[in-house]
């Protein structure tokens, strides 16, 4: 008989674990209930919201559409007549532009002859702006040679000299 009590105690205690886990979970879903019902009411609330933005928008939209129609019957009956405007516009240029191409053609010979001689006289002054350095430089030079020269006639004059008496010159 001992095993038969063993067992149903192990069988009232298997139950009696099973029935807390039950209670547990009736509990969390009863919690999970609460927090649906206030995800529900979000989600009603977030649904009514967008079908308010959804009847501005078509609102938005047939306002532009009518917009873009005003602007179309305004603007399109007058746009051809720009544009044969503007056909003639360009041709009075173009006829303007070949005439002074043609004009242009017989001054281009005089500009490039002008261009030749500027470039002759641009390297001529670069040819004297080099000579006028080297001028300097050789000036330079010359100033740092006298300088040399008198400081060796000093050095000279006083290595003949040692008493401190006048060279003859």
């Amino acid at each position: 008989m001992t095993v038969v009590s063993g067992l149903v105690r192990y069988v009232a205690a298997e139950a009696e674990r099973r029935l807390r886990e039950g209670l547990d979970l009736m509990s969390r879903l009863g919690l999970d209930r609460t927090r649906l019902d206030a995800y529900d009411e979000r989600l009603r609330r977030m649904e009514q919201t967008l079908d308010g933005q959804q009847a501005e928008l078509r609102s938005l939209r047939a306002d532009l559409d009518s917009l873009v129609t005003q602007l179309n019957d305004r603007v399109l009956p007058r746009l051809d007549e720009r544009m044969d405007d503007t056909e003639r516009d360009l041709a009075t240029v173009a006829t303007g532009v070949l005439r002074q191409s043609r004009d242009n053609a017989a001054n281009g010979t005089r500009l490039e002859s002008v261009e030749q001689r500027v470039g002759d006289l641009r390297s001529r002054l670069s040819r004297v702006e080099q000579r006028a350095g080297l001028w300097r430089d050789l000036q330079a030079n010359l100033a740092r040679l006298g300088e040399d020269l008198d400081a060796l006639r000093t050095r000279l004059t006083a290595t003949d000299n040692p008493l401190g008496t006048e060279a003859r010159p």
